[in-house]
């Protein structure tokens, strides 16, 4: 019997989509897959810490990422930043969780690149081992500037209108009938002064994020966020593997 994919699109706007139910958006003229926040190697560090995990979190985020690319055919994927989670030199883990996922994407004729992100020092030694284009900032791929979001946009950057980025781990937080709270990852897509931005959640599941609709604007994670007002910007609420939810905008979510 033939397994039916359950993956689809969900059209954000021209030329981009959302990947559901996974955590991932798809660049259409570009045959395209875009994700972040993989933090590859952050089961280690807890375990350093006296926190162990019943099961590895690797196959997870390989099932977030290969699945999506198996059912689109895609030919290309950008990672888009904190490939890795330790900020000095990769370990161990980092260096196997790196090589096994890029060498199964190439398996599958997918053609890598990854833009460097904050926790991503010395993944140059990664990336040029394995043969895979690497970018200090941010890459332009069809009208869409692919940002990592832990930096401010410089002016070439600025002029662009589109913007895809990571870092931020946007999560929703919601109160059911009987006032127990619930937390999803969750993509943000909209208007955010004169620019379109679509915000990622992380692959990561060990990287749940910030509540976007009870926080201040004020301590959003990026710079280029950080006290903008959000109110227009729409989630789309994500339970990876299963669902996608699309919800009012967050000015209407606040304080739920």
């Amino acid at each position: 019997m033939v397994k039916k994919s359950k993956t689809s699109l969900i059209k954000l706007q021209k030329g981009l989509s959302i990947v559901s139910p996974w955590p991932a958006v798809y660049i259409e003229n570009e045959d395209t897959l875009v994700v972040a926040d993989l933090h590859l190697g952050l089961e280690d560090d807890l375990q350093s810490k006296g926190l162990y995990l019943p099961s590895s979190t690797f196959p997870t985020i390989l099932e977030n990422i290969i699945t999506p690319v198996t059912d689109l055919s895609c030919k290309k994927i950008v990672l888009l930043g904190d490939i890795k989670h330790e900020f000095g030199r990769p370990n161990e883990a980092e260096w196997w969780g790196v090589r096994r996922l890029i060498k199964k994407l190439s398996e599958m004729n997918c053609e890598p690149s990854i833009i460097r992100g904050n926790h991503d020092n010395y993944i140059v030694y990664l990336s040029k081992e394995l043969g895979v284009a690497t970018y200090d900032r941010s890459l332009t791929v069809d009208d869409y500037l692919l940002f990592h979001g832990h930096l401010a946009l410089n002016q070439a950057e600025a002029n662009t209108h589109n913007i895809i980025m990571g870092h931020e781990h946007p999560s929703i937080q919601i109160r059911d009938t009987l006032g127990v709270k619930h937390r999803y990852k969750a993509f943000l897509h909209g208007d955010i002064g004169d620019k379109t931005f679509t915000i990622l959640p992380s692959v990561s599941p060990l990287t749940l994020g910030s509540d976007v609709n009870i926080m201040p604007y004020s301590e959003m994670l990026s710079p280029i966020l950080r006290g903008e007002n959000l109110d227009k910007v729409t989630p789309y609420a994500l339970d990876i593997g299963s669902a996608i939810q699309k919800f009012p905008n967050l000015g209407e979510l606040r304080g739920i």
